[in-house]
Protein backbone atom coordinates (compact mmCIF):
# COMPACT_ATOMS: atom_id res chain seq x y z
CA UNK A 1 0.00 0.00 0.00
CA UNK A 2 1.24 3.64 -0.79
CA UNK A 3 1.96 5.50 2.06
CA UNK A 4 1.70 9.22 1.68
CA UNK A 5 2.92 12.36 4.43
CA UNK A 6 1.60 15.20 3.48
CA UNK A 7 2.13 18.86 5.50
CA UNK A 8 1.60 22.17 5.09
CA UNK A 9 3.60 25.28 6.71
CA UNK A 10 1.95 25.66 10.18
CA UNK A 11 0.67 29.84 10.53
CA UNK A 12 2.18 32.06 12.79
CA UNK A 13 -0.35 33.14 15.30
CA UNK A 14 -0.07 36.72 15.83
CA UNK A 15 -3.48 37.16 13.90
CA UNK A 16 -6.52 35.78 11.98
CA UNK A 17 -6.34 33.42 9.42
CA UNK A 18 -6.58 35.01 5.65
CA UNK A 19 -7.09 33.78 2.48
CA UNK A 20 -3.67 33.05 1.72
CA UNK A 21 -3.59 30.35 4.89
CA UNK A 22 -7.15 28.78 3.77
CA UNK A 23 -5.55 28.43 -0.41
CA UNK A 24 -2.84 26.06 1.28
CA UNK A 25 -4.69 24.24 3.59
CA UNK A 26 -7.54 23.25 1.18
CA UNK A 27 -4.83 22.30 -1.81
CA UNK A 28 -3.11 20.03 0.91
CA UNK A 29 -6.79 18.94 1.53
CA UNK A 30 -7.82 17.83 -1.57
CA UNK A 31 -4.54 16.27 -2.62
CA UNK A 32 -4.36 14.10 0.80
CA UNK A 33 -7.99 13.24 0.00
CA UNK A 34 -6.64 12.37 -3.79
CA UNK A 35 -4.42 10.20 -1.58
CA UNK A 36 -7.23 8.86 0.19
CA UNK A 37 -9.55 8.03 -2.11
CA UNK A 38 -6.87 6.24 -4.16
CA UNK A 39 -6.84 3.59 -1.01
CA UNK A 40 -3.39 5.25 0.27
CA UNK A 41 -2.19 5.21 3.59
CA UNK A 42 -2.58 9.11 4.54
CA UNK A 43 -1.22 11.24 7.04
CA UNK A 44 -2.23 15.46 6.76
CA UNK A 45 -0.27 17.73 8.70
CA UNK A 46 -1.07 21.27 9.80
CA UNK A 47 -0.99 23.26 12.97
CA UNK A 48 0.56 26.49 14.45
CA UNK A 49 3.40 28.38 14.92
CA UNK A 50 3.31 29.80 18.94
CA UNK A 51 6.72 31.05 19.23
CA UNK A 52 9.48 34.06 19.14
CA UNK A 53 9.42 37.75 19.50
CA UNK A 54 6.58 38.65 17.01
CA UNK A 55 4.30 36.30 19.27
CA UNK A 56 5.16 38.30 22.64
CA UNK A 57 5.17 41.40 20.94
CA UNK A 58 1.15 40.57 19.64
CA UNK A 59 0.44 39.45 23.00
CA UNK A 60 2.04 42.66 24.85
CA UNK A 61 0.04 45.06 22.56
CA UNK A 62 -3.24 43.17 23.53
CA UNK A 63 -2.30 43.03 27.42
CA UNK A 64 -2.20 39.22 27.47
CA UNK A 65 0.54 36.75 28.14
CA UNK A 66 1.99 35.04 25.13
CA UNK A 67 0.44 31.66 26.60
CA UNK A 68 -2.99 33.94 26.70
CA UNK A 69 -2.82 34.91 22.83
CA UNK A 70 -1.74 32.17 21.71
CA UNK A 71 -4.37 29.94 23.56
CA UNK A 72 -7.29 31.86 22.22
CA UNK A 73 -5.81 31.86 18.51
CA UNK A 74 -4.41 28.20 17.61
CA UNK A 75 -8.14 27.26 18.05
CA UNK A 76 -9.59 30.09 15.46
CA UNK A 77 -6.78 28.19 13.21
CA UNK A 78 -8.75 24.98 13.34
CA UNK A 79 -12.14 25.92 13.31
CA UNK A 80 -11.70 27.70 10.65
CA UNK A 81 -9.89 24.61 8.36
CA UNK A 82 -12.75 22.78 10.34
CA UNK A 83 -15.24 25.12 8.66
CA UNK A 84 -13.68 24.95 4.78
CA UNK A 85 -13.79 21.02 5.39
CA UNK A 86 -9.96 20.44 5.35
CA UNK A 87 -9.50 17.26 7.51
CA UNK A 88 -6.06 17.25 9.08
CA UNK A 89 -4.88 13.99 11.02
CA UNK A 90 -3.10 16.09 13.17
CA UNK A 91 -2.97 19.54 14.40
CA UNK A 92 0.28 20.69 15.48
CA UNK A 93 1.60 23.39 17.64
CA UNK A 94 4.43 24.10 19.11
CA UNK A 95 3.67 25.02 22.45
CA UNK A 96 3.02 21.57 22.76
CA UNK A 97 5.69 19.64 25.21
CA UNK A 98 6.55 16.88 22.97
CA UNK A 99 7.72 19.31 20.52
CA UNK A 100 9.34 21.35 22.52
CA UNK A 101 11.66 18.03 23.79
CA UNK A 102 12.17 17.51 20.49
CA UNK A 103 13.67 20.53 19.33
CA UNK A 104 15.92 20.58 22.41
CA UNK A 105 16.67 16.89 21.03
CA UNK A 106 17.65 18.76 17.64
CA UNK A 107 20.02 20.86 19.39
CA UNK A 108 21.83 18.25 21.46
CA UNK A 109 22.55 16.82 18.40
CA UNK A 110 23.91 19.96 16.75
CA UNK A 111 26.08 20.22 19.63
CA UNK A 112 27.60 16.55 18.62
CA UNK A 113 27.91 16.97 15.00
CA UNK A 114 30.27 17.80 12.79
CA UNK A 115 30.14 19.75 9.26
CA UNK A 116 30.48 17.86 5.78
CA UNK A 117 33.82 19.85 4.66
CA UNK A 118 36.23 21.17 8.22
CA UNK A 119 34.30 18.55 10.07
CA UNK A 120 34.42 21.52 12.54
CA UNK A 121 31.42 21.84 14.81
CA UNK A 122 27.81 23.03 13.47
CA UNK A 123 26.80 24.46 16.36
CA UNK A 124 28.86 27.30 17.31
CA UNK A 125 28.74 30.63 19.44
CA UNK A 126 29.46 34.02 18.05
CA UNK A 127 28.21 37.54 18.26
CA UNK A 128 26.67 38.76 15.16
CA UNK A 129 25.62 42.35 13.95
CA UNK A 130 22.81 42.02 11.01
CA UNK A 131 19.62 43.52 10.13
CA UNK A 132 16.57 41.70 11.31
CA UNK A 133 13.02 41.90 9.85
CA UNK A 134 10.53 40.58 12.69
CA UNK A 135 8.14 39.80 10.14
CA UNK A 136 10.20 37.45 8.93
CA UNK A 137 11.64 36.43 12.02
CA UNK A 138 15.04 36.11 9.83
CA UNK A 139 18.21 38.43 9.58
CA UNK A 140 18.50 39.98 6.10
CA UNK A 141 21.56 41.09 3.94
CA UNK A 142 21.28 44.38 2.28
CA UNK A 143 21.05 42.54 -1.17
CA UNK A 144 17.48 40.94 0.29
CA UNK A 145 16.35 44.41 0.67
CA UNK A 146 14.33 47.13 -1.54
CA UNK A 147 16.26 49.89 -2.42
CA UNK A 148 14.52 51.56 -0.04
CA UNK A 149 15.78 49.17 2.55
CA UNK A 150 12.67 47.40 3.10
CA UNK A 151 11.89 44.10 3.60
CA UNK A 152 10.35 42.74 0.25
CA UNK A 153 7.80 40.58 1.78
CA UNK A 154 6.58 43.10 4.35
CA UNK A 155 7.96 46.65 3.20
CA UNK A 156 8.66 47.59 6.67
CA UNK A 157 12.59 48.53 7.54
CA UNK A 158 14.80 46.11 9.34
CA UNK A 159 16.16 47.07 12.47
CA UNK A 160 19.89 46.57 13.05
CA UNK A 161 20.42 43.68 16.15
CA UNK A 162 23.85 43.06 17.65
CA UNK A 163 24.15 40.14 19.96
CA UNK A 164 26.33 37.10 20.95
CA UNK A 165 24.50 34.08 19.21
CA UNK A 166 24.75 30.42 18.63
CA UNK A 167 25.52 29.63 14.80
CA UNK A 168 24.71 26.73 12.31
CA UNK A 169 27.01 26.27 10.03
CA UNK A 170 25.19 26.31 7.04
CA UNK A 171 27.89 27.56 4.54
CA UNK A 172 29.57 24.04 4.55
CA UNK A 173 26.24 22.42 3.33
CA UNK A 174 25.84 23.73 -0.22
CA UNK A 175 27.45 21.33 -2.12
CA UNK A 176 25.82 18.69 -0.47
CA UNK A 177 22.38 20.20 -1.42
CA UNK A 178 23.68 21.06 -4.78
CA UNK A 179 24.61 17.48 -5.15
CA UNK A 180 21.35 16.24 -3.72
CA UNK A 181 19.48 18.13 -6.06
CA UNK A 182 21.55 17.12 -8.82
CA UNK A 183 20.61 13.74 -8.30
CA UNK A 184 17.34 13.78 -6.98
CA UNK A 185 15.82 17.05 -9.20
CA UNK A 186 11.87 16.21 -8.26
CA UNK A 187 13.48 17.07 -4.85
CA UNK A 188 12.38 20.87 -4.96
CA UNK A 189 9.09 21.68 -7.19
CA UNK A 190 7.51 23.16 -9.52
CA UNK A 191 11.04 23.40 -11.48
CA UNK A 192 11.25 27.48 -11.58
CA UNK A 193 11.06 27.08 -7.88
CA UNK A 194 13.44 24.40 -7.94
CA UNK A 195 16.58 26.97 -10.30
CA UNK A 196 15.58 29.73 -7.56
CA UNK A 197 16.89 27.35 -4.80
CA UNK A 198 19.87 26.53 -7.11
CA UNK A 199 20.57 30.18 -7.62
CA UNK A 200 20.97 30.79 -4.01
CA UNK A 201 23.42 27.37 -3.52
CA UNK A 202 25.65 28.98 -6.56
CA UNK A 203 26.02 32.14 -4.90
CA UNK A 204 27.15 30.46 -1.49
CA UNK A 205 25.74 30.41 1.89
CA UNK A 206 26.46 32.21 5.46
CA UNK A 207 26.46 31.02 8.25
CA UNK A 208 23.00 31.04 10.31
CA UNK A 209 22.01 32.00 13.72
CA UNK A 210 19.84 29.92 15.45
CA UNK A 211 19.22 31.32 18.81
CA UNK A 212 18.28 34.33 20.03
CA UNK A 213 18.95 35.73 23.60
CA UNK A 214 16.70 37.51 25.48
CA UNK A 215 13.69 36.41 23.91
CA UNK A 216 11.98 34.41 26.38
CA UNK A 217 9.16 33.37 24.45
CA UNK A 218 10.77 30.21 23.55
CA UNK A 219 12.12 26.73 23.64
CA UNK A 220 15.15 27.69 25.99
CA UNK A 221 18.41 25.40 24.67
CA UNK A 222 18.67 22.40 26.52
CA UNK A 223 21.41 22.27 29.35
CA UNK A 224 23.66 20.18 27.69
CA UNK A 225 25.06 23.29 25.69
CA UNK A 226 27.68 24.83 27.20
CA UNK A 227 26.68 28.84 27.60
CA UNK A 228 23.11 28.39 26.03
CA UNK A 229 21.77 29.83 29.41
CA UNK A 230 19.37 32.58 28.66
CA UNK A 231 19.17 31.60 25.28
CA UNK A 232 15.98 30.03 23.16
CA UNK A 233 15.87 27.97 19.90
CA UNK A 234 15.53 30.99 16.64
CA UNK A 235 11.74 30.52 15.67
CA UNK A 236 12.85 28.78 12.09
CA UNK A 237 14.97 25.88 13.96
CA UNK A 238 11.91 25.50 16.07
CA UNK A 239 8.80 25.70 13.87
CA UNK A 240 10.61 23.80 11.09
CA UNK A 241 10.83 20.04 13.46
CA UNK A 242 6.89 20.37 13.62
CA UNK A 243 6.91 17.74 10.65
CA UNK A 244 8.61 15.67 12.74
CA UNK A 245 8.12 15.84 16.17
CA UNK A 246 4.52 15.38 15.21
CA UNK A 247 4.82 12.00 13.71
CA UNK A 248 6.88 10.77 16.99
CA UNK A 249 10.86 11.85 16.22
CA UNK A 250 13.32 11.42 18.25
CA UNK A 251 11.59 7.95 18.69
CA UNK A 252 11.49 5.85 16.11
CA UNK A 253 8.19 5.51 15.11
CA UNK A 254 8.44 8.86 13.44
CA UNK A 255 9.84 6.50 10.69
CA UNK A 256 6.03 5.26 9.82
CA UNK A 257 5.35 8.52 7.63
CA UNK A 258 8.76 9.96 7.20
CA UNK A 259 9.83 6.48 5.52
CA UNK A 260 8.27 3.87 3.39
CA UNK A 261 9.47 0.83 1.36
CA UNK A 262 10.14 1.28 -2.08
CA UNK A 263 7.46 0.28 -3.55
CA UNK A 264 5.09 2.33 -0.98
CA UNK A 265 6.50 5.72 -1.37
CA UNK A 266 3.75 8.27 -2.00
CA UNK A 267 5.36 10.08 -5.03
CA UNK A 268 8.61 11.41 -7.15
CA UNK A 269 11.95 12.32 -4.91
CA UNK A 270 12.50 9.44 -2.82
CA UNK A 271 16.08 8.47 -2.08
CA UNK A 272 16.99 5.54 0.02
CA UNK A 273 17.67 6.56 3.22
CA UNK A 274 21.49 5.43 3.74
CA UNK A 275 21.72 7.57 0.46
CA UNK A 276 23.01 10.51 3.05
CA UNK A 277 25.51 8.43 5.27
CA UNK A 278 28.45 10.04 4.08
CA UNK A 279 26.68 13.82 5.11
CA UNK A 280 25.68 12.11 8.67
CA UNK A 281 26.73 15.12 11.06
CA UNK A 282 26.71 12.50 13.82
CA UNK A 283 29.74 10.95 12.66
CA UNK A 284 28.16 7.14 12.51
CA UNK A 285 27.42 5.42 9.42
CA UNK A 286 24.09 4.98 9.21
CA UNK A 287 22.94 7.01 11.87
CA UNK A 288 20.29 7.90 9.32
CA UNK A 289 18.94 4.62 9.43
CA UNK A 290 15.54 4.65 11.54
CA UNK A 291 16.06 1.43 13.32
CA UNK A 292 15.23 -0.60 10.71
CA UNK A 293 17.37 -3.63 8.72
CA UNK A 294 15.30 -2.94 5.52
CA UNK A 295 16.02 0.04 3.10
CA UNK A 296 14.10 2.80 3.03
CA UNK A 297 13.13 5.95 0.83
CA UNK A 298 12.20 9.75 2.07
CA UNK A 299 8.48 10.03 2.33
CA UNK A 300 7.40 13.12 4.01
CA UNK A 301 5.99 15.83 0.80
CA UNK A 302 6.07 19.43 2.11
CA UNK A 303 3.54 21.84 0.86
CA UNK A 304 4.67 25.86 1.85
CA UNK A 305 4.48 29.15 0.19
CA UNK A 306 7.13 30.50 -1.76
CA UNK A 307 8.20 33.21 0.53
CA UNK A 308 9.41 30.41 3.15
CA UNK A 309 10.99 28.06 0.41
CA UNK A 310 14.89 28.93 1.31
CA UNK A 311 14.02 27.95 4.88
CA UNK A 312 12.60 24.96 3.73
CA UNK A 313 15.34 23.71 0.93
CA UNK A 314 18.45 24.99 2.59
CA UNK A 315 17.90 25.36 6.14
CA UNK A 316 15.93 22.45 6.76
CA UNK A 317 17.44 20.04 5.21
CA UNK A 318 20.99 21.04 5.88
CA UNK A 319 19.47 21.02 9.48
CA UNK A 320 18.65 17.41 8.79
CA UNK A 321 21.80 16.20 7.40
CA UNK A 322 23.62 17.62 10.72
CA UNK A 323 21.20 15.76 12.99
CA UNK A 324 21.46 12.39 11.35
CA UNK A 325 17.74 12.55 9.89
CA UNK A 326 16.98 11.71 6.25
CA UNK A 327 15.66 14.25 3.74
CA UNK A 328 12.02 14.79 2.85
CA UNK A 329 10.61 13.54 -0.34
CA UNK A 330 9.87 16.57 -1.58
CA UNK A 331 9.50 20.09 -1.09
CA UNK A 332 6.81 21.85 -3.74
CA UNK A 333 5.97 25.05 -3.42
CA UNK A 334 3.14 27.17 -4.16
CA UNK A 335 2.62 30.48 -5.24
CA UNK A 336 0.46 34.02 -3.97
CA UNK A 337 -2.99 35.05 -4.12
CA UNK A 338 -2.34 38.66 -5.19
CA UNK A 339 -5.05 41.56 -4.47
CA UNK A 340 -4.71 44.08 -6.65
CA UNK A 341 -1.47 43.01 -7.64
CA UNK A 342 -0.68 43.10 -3.55
CA UNK A 343 0.60 39.41 -1.73
CA UNK A 344 -2.33 38.78 1.08
CA UNK A 345 -0.96 39.55 4.04
CA UNK A 346 -1.05 40.80 7.67
CA UNK A 347 1.73 43.09 8.11
CA UNK A 348 0.00 44.88 4.47
CA UNK A 349 -3.04 44.69 6.21
CA UNK A 350 -5.34 43.73 2.61
CA UNK A 351 -6.04 39.99 4.47
CA UNK A 352 -9.80 38.34 3.27
CA UNK A 353 -11.57 36.55 6.08
CA UNK A 354 -11.80 32.82 4.43
CA UNK A 355 -14.74 31.95 6.65
CA UNK A 356 -16.94 34.74 5.81
CA UNK A 357 -16.13 34.57 2.44
CA UNK A 358 -17.32 30.80 2.27
CA UNK A 359 -20.20 31.80 4.58
CA UNK A 360 -20.86 34.22 1.34
CA UNK A 361 -20.75 32.02 -1.27
CA UNK A 362 -20.59 28.33 -0.09
CA UNK A 363 -17.65 26.22 1.57
CA UNK A 364 -17.04 24.19 -1.50
CA UNK A 365 -17.64 26.52 -4.57
CA UNK A 366 -14.67 28.51 -2.55
CA UNK A 367 -12.60 25.91 -2.31
CA UNK A 368 -13.43 24.94 -6.21
CA UNK A 369 -12.23 28.64 -7.26
CA UNK A 370 -9.31 28.70 -5.42
CA UNK A 371 -8.20 25.01 -6.63
CA UNK A 372 -9.57 25.47 -10.27
CA UNK A 373 -9.17 29.22 -11.07
CA UNK A 374 -5.38 29.35 -9.57
CA UNK A 375 -2.65 27.02 -11.41
CA UNK A 376 -1.22 24.91 -9.48
CA UNK A 377 2.25 26.41 -8.33
CA UNK A 378 1.61 29.78 -9.92
CA UNK A 379 0.27 32.89 -8.39
CA UNK A 380 -3.50 33.88 -8.56
CA UNK A 381 -5.38 37.26 -8.38
CA UNK A 382 -8.50 37.27 -6.42
CA UNK A 383 -11.23 39.06 -6.80
CA UNK A 384 -14.68 38.37 -5.46
CA UNK A 385 -16.17 39.10 -9.08
CA UNK A 386 -13.97 36.80 -10.81
CA UNK A 387 -14.88 34.08 -7.78
CA UNK A 388 -18.68 34.89 -8.49
CA UNK A 389 -18.51 34.62 -12.23
CA UNK A 390 -16.01 31.58 -12.24
CA UNK A 391 -18.30 29.65 -9.90
CA UNK A 392 -21.41 30.95 -11.32
CA UNK A 393 -20.11 29.84 -15.03
CA UNK A 394 -18.83 26.02 -13.88
CA UNK A 395 -20.72 25.13 -10.99
CA UNK A 396 -24.22 27.27 -10.90
CA UNK A 397 -24.50 27.31 -14.97
CA UNK A 398 -23.15 23.82 -15.81
CA UNK A 399 -22.99 21.26 -12.77
CA UNK A 400 -25.57 22.43 -11.27
CA UNK A 401 -28.04 22.89 -14.46
CA UNK A 402 -26.82 19.01 -15.25
CA UNK A 403 -27.95 17.69 -12.21
CA UNK A 404 -30.72 19.78 -11.99
CA UNK A 405 -32.08 18.71 -15.50
CA UNK A 406 -31.26 15.07 -15.32
CA UNK A 407 -32.69 14.60 -12.07
CA UNK A 408 -35.97 16.32 -13.21
CA UNK A 409 -36.31 14.71 -16.41
CA UNK A 410 -36.07 11.34 -14.80
CA UNK A 411 -38.66 12.39 -12.73
CA UNK A 412 -40.90 13.61 -15.15
CA UNK A 413 -40.13 10.61 -17.87
CA UNK A 414 -39.38 7.60 -15.53
CA UNK A 415 -40.99 8.47 -12.51
CA UNK A 416 -38.20 8.93 -10.54
CA UNK A 417 -36.34 5.34 -11.30
CA UNK A 418 -32.93 5.14 -13.10
CA UNK A 419 -33.83 3.96 -16.93
CA UNK A 420 -31.86 0.29 -17.56
CA UNK A 421 -31.87 0.75 -21.08
CA UNK A 422 -29.14 1.26 -23.49
CA UNK A 423 -28.76 1.28 -27.09
CA UNK A 424 -26.23 4.10 -28.50
CA UNK A 425 -27.63 3.15 -32.04
CA UNK A 426 -31.18 4.37 -31.43
CA UNK A 427 -30.50 7.70 -30.96
CA UNK A 428 -31.87 8.96 -34.40
CA UNK A 429 -30.13 12.23 -35.60
CA UNK A 430 -26.49 11.72 -36.47
CA UNK A 431 -25.81 15.25 -34.74
CA UNK A 432 -27.22 13.34 -31.27
CA UNK A 433 -24.81 10.02 -31.96
CA UNK A 434 -21.99 12.56 -32.36
CA UNK A 435 -22.94 14.14 -28.96
CA UNK A 436 -22.66 10.85 -27.50
CA UNK A 437 -20.08 9.59 -28.86
CA UNK A 438 -18.25 13.08 -27.66
CA UNK A 439 -19.38 12.38 -24.13
CA UNK A 440 -17.98 8.73 -24.02
CA UNK A 441 -14.45 10.28 -25.07
CA UNK A 442 -14.56 12.77 -23.08
CA UNK A 443 -14.91 10.87 -19.80
CA UNK A 444 -12.69 7.87 -20.81
CA UNK A 445 -9.80 10.46 -21.37
CA UNK A 446 -10.83 12.23 -17.79
CA UNK A 447 -10.80 8.74 -16.26
CA UNK A 448 -7.01 8.60 -17.13
CA UNK A 449 -6.45 12.82 -17.36
CA UNK A 450 -7.74 13.43 -13.68
CA UNK A 451 -5.79 10.91 -11.59
CA UNK A 452 -2.48 11.69 -13.40
CA UNK A 453 -2.55 15.54 -12.83
CA UNK A 454 -3.56 14.85 -9.26
CA UNK A 455 -0.75 12.95 -9.10
CA UNK A 456 1.50 15.21 -10.43
CA UNK A 457 0.26 18.44 -8.31
CA UNK A 458 -1.42 19.96 -11.21
CA UNK A 459 -4.49 20.25 -9.36
CA UNK A 460 -6.44 23.22 -11.47
CA UNK A 461 -5.57 20.82 -14.73
CA UNK A 462 -7.37 17.77 -12.76
CA UNK A 463 -10.51 20.10 -12.11
CA UNK A 464 -10.42 20.97 -15.46
CA UNK A 465 -10.35 17.63 -16.88
CA UNK A 466 -12.77 16.71 -14.55
CA UNK A 467 -15.32 19.42 -15.60
CA UNK A 468 -15.38 19.12 -19.20
CA UNK A 469 -17.41 15.81 -19.64
CA UNK A 470 -20.12 17.98 -17.90
CA UNK A 471 -19.70 20.37 -20.88
CA UNK A 472 -19.84 17.63 -23.31
CA UNK A 473 -23.26 16.49 -21.64
CA UNK A 474 -25.19 19.58 -21.51
CA UNK A 475 -24.32 19.50 -25.40
CA UNK A 476 -25.87 15.66 -25.32
CA UNK A 477 -29.05 17.26 -24.04
CA UNK A 478 -29.16 19.62 -26.67
CA UNK A 479 -28.32 16.98 -29.58
CA UNK A 480 -31.16 15.40 -28.61
CA UNK A 481 -33.70 17.00 -27.09
CA UNK A 482 -34.96 14.72 -24.52
CA UNK A 483 -38.45 16.46 -24.17
CA UNK A 484 -39.20 16.17 -27.74
CA UNK A 485 -37.96 12.75 -27.80
CA UNK A 486 -40.00 11.55 -24.73
CA UNK A 487 -43.83 12.35 -26.62
CA UNK A 488 -42.71 9.73 -29.01
CA UNK A 489 -43.15 6.24 -27.32
CA UNK A 490 -41.31 4.54 -30.01
CA UNK A 491 -37.93 6.29 -29.10
CA UNK A 492 -38.60 5.31 -25.50
CA UNK A 493 -35.23 3.44 -25.71
CA UNK A 494 -33.65 6.87 -27.18
CA UNK A 495 -34.53 8.48 -23.95
CA UNK A 496 -33.50 5.89 -21.72
CA UNK A 497 -30.20 5.45 -23.16
CA UNK A 498 -29.50 9.71 -23.58
CA UNK A 499 -30.40 10.00 -19.66
CA UNK A 500 -28.24 6.85 -18.55
CA UNK A 501 -25.60 8.18 -19.67
CA UNK A 502 -26.24 11.78 -18.29
CA UNK A 503 -26.56 9.87 -15.02
CA UNK A 504 -23.12 8.27 -15.81
CA UNK A 505 -21.70 11.21 -16.28
CA UNK A 506 -22.56 12.97 -13.58
CA UNK A 507 -21.44 9.77 -11.25
CA UNK A 508 -17.80 10.11 -12.15
CA UNK A 509 -17.57 13.94 -12.42
CA UNK A 510 -19.02 12.79 -8.36
CA UNK A 511 -15.76 10.97 -8.65
CA UNK A 512 -13.61 12.82 -9.91
CA UNK A 513 -14.40 15.89 -7.97
CA UNK A 514 -14.57 14.91 -4.71
CA UNK A 515 -10.92 15.72 -3.65
CA UNK A 516 -11.92 19.39 -4.32
CA UNK A 517 -15.47 19.86 -3.21
CA UNK A 518 -16.47 16.95 -0.92
CA UNK A 519 -19.43 18.34 0.04
CA UNK A 520 -21.15 19.00 -2.72
CA UNK A 521 -19.63 15.88 -4.53
CA UNK A 522 -21.38 13.87 -1.87
CA UNK A 523 -24.65 16.14 -1.99
CA UNK A 524 -24.58 15.16 -6.15
CA UNK A 525 -23.92 11.18 -4.73
CA UNK A 526 -26.75 10.83 -2.61
CA UNK A 527 -29.16 12.90 -5.22
CA UNK A 528 -27.92 9.96 -7.72
CA UNK A 529 -29.28 7.41 -4.77
CA UNK A 530 -25.77 5.41 -5.56
CA UNK A 531 -24.21 3.02 -2.33
CA UNK A 532 -21.21 4.00 -0.54
CA UNK A 533 -19.36 7.35 -1.03
CA UNK A 534 -17.66 9.27 -4.06
CA UNK A 535 -14.22 9.47 -1.70
CA UNK A 536 -14.29 5.54 -1.43
CA UNK A 537 -14.76 4.74 -5.17
CA UNK A 538 -12.06 3.32 -6.59
CA UNK A 539 -10.64 0.77 -9.41
CA UNK A 540 -13.41 -1.00 -11.16
CA UNK A 541 -15.92 0.76 -9.53
CA UNK A 542 -14.70 4.40 -10.61
CA UNK A 543 -13.88 3.30 -13.87
CA UNK A 544 -16.89 4.52 -16.84
CA UNK A 545 -19.15 1.98 -16.91
CA UNK A 546 -21.85 3.37 -19.63
CA UNK A 547 -24.24 0.70 -20.75
CA UNK A 548 -22.97 -1.51 -18.28
CA UNK A 549 -26.75 -2.72 -17.03
CA UNK A 550 -26.60 -1.22 -13.38
CA UNK A 551 -30.26 -2.16 -11.62
CA UNK A 552 -32.09 0.86 -11.46
CA UNK A 553 -32.69 3.04 -8.37
CA UNK A 554 -35.19 5.51 -7.25
CA UNK A 555 -33.46 9.22 -7.19
CA UNK A 556 -33.39 11.92 -4.84
CA UNK A 557 -35.39 14.75 -5.26
CA UNK A 558 -34.78 17.40 -7.15
CA UNK A 559 -32.51 19.91 -5.24
CA UNK A 560 -30.11 23.11 -6.38
CA UNK A 561 -26.79 21.99 -5.60
CA UNK A 562 -25.23 25.15 -7.09
CA UNK A 563 -28.15 28.13 -6.51
CA UNK A 564 -26.31 31.40 -8.54
CA UNK A 565 -24.08 33.65 -6.23
CA UNK A 566 -25.38 37.24 -6.67
CA UNK A 567 -23.31 39.90 -4.97
CA UNK A 568 -25.18 42.45 -3.47
CA UNK A 569 -25.27 45.91 -4.87
CA UNK A 570 -23.22 48.74 -2.61
CA UNK A 571 -25.36 50.65 0.01
CA UNK A 572 -25.87 53.95 -1.40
Amino acid sequence: MTRFYITTAIDYVNGLPHLGHAYEKVLADALARFHRQRGDATFFLTGTDEHGQKIARAAAAAKKTPRELVDELAPIFQKTWQKLGVGYDRFVRTTDPRHEHAVQELFVRLRDARSPKTGAPVLFEEEYEGLYCEGCEAFKQEKDLTPEGLCPEHLTRPRAVRESNFFFRLSEYDQALLEHIAKHPDFIQPEYRRNEVLSVLKEGLQDVSVTRPNVPWGVPLPEEIVGGEGHTVYVWADALLNYLSAIGWPERRYSLWWLAREHEVGGPGATRQDDFQHLDGQGRPGAAWAGTTTPQYTNAFHLIGKDISRFHCILWPSLLLAAGVPLPRQVYVHGFIYVRGERLSKSLGNVLDPVELAERVGVDALRFYLLHAIPTGRDGEFTLEQLVEHCNTHLANDLGNLASRTVTMVHKYFGGLSPEGWEPGALREPEAQAALDALIASCTAAHAAVPEAFAAIRVHDALAAAVQPVVRANELIERVKPWAVAKDESRRIELATTLAALLETLRLVAIWTWPAIPAKSEELWSLLALPGSPGEARGEAAAPAFGRGAASRRLGEVKSLFPRIELEAPKA
